[in-house]
């Protein structure tokens, strides 16, 4: 199956399930945000279109730089260090999470608030446990620098060039 077709079934199965059809199912709640008003939906906007251009750039960055897609069987087998990775680590968990909070701002949603926290709180337990040590022991003293040189998930300008 070519590339593409593979990153394109793959961002379907899991950020479309996680950032899409389950916010929206919770969304539907009763459960409204104590906070709401009538601008709060078009806060969220903006974060669906961030944390959605995020994900379709890094999905993108995976496939092109790392020659591999988001799914744990068929992951780059390149460090992808270019594009929004030279900022931040993680920017592919802090679209979903970014889409997540907007849809709770945009439907005025308690319910996917909290499932956005729980999502935030599983990407760091996901990242710190199983993806830095396994991609430490796959790239050896590239991650190691990478680590060094670009923060987990608070983005910040590139100081240098990540080698």
């Amino acid at each position: 199956m070519p590339l593409w077709l593979r990153a394109t079934a793959m961002t379907l199965l899991f950020p479309g399930m996680v950032a899409g059809v389950i916010p929206y199912r919770l969304a539907h709640s009763e459960w409204a945000l104590p906070f709401a008003t009538a601008l709060t939906p078009w806060l969220g906007w903006p974060l669906i279109l961030v944390g959605t251009l995020l994900l379709i750039l890094t999905i993108w960055a995976f496939a092109w730089s790392g020659g591999g897609t988001l799914a744990p069987w068929d992951a780059p087998t390149t460090l992808v260090q270019g594009g929004l990775y030279r900022w931040v680590r993680n920017p592919m968990y802090l679209g979903v999470v970014a889409a997540i909070v907007g849809q709770g701002l945009l439907w005025s949603s308690a319910a996917t608030f909290i499932y956005a926290a729980g999502i935030a709180f599983a990407f760091h337990v996901r990242v710190v446990r199983f993806e830095e040590p396994v991609l430490r022991q796959q790239f050896g003293p590239l991650f190691e620098g990478y680590l060094r040189a670009v923060p987990r998930w608070v983005p910040r300008r590139p100081r240098a060039r990540v080698v």
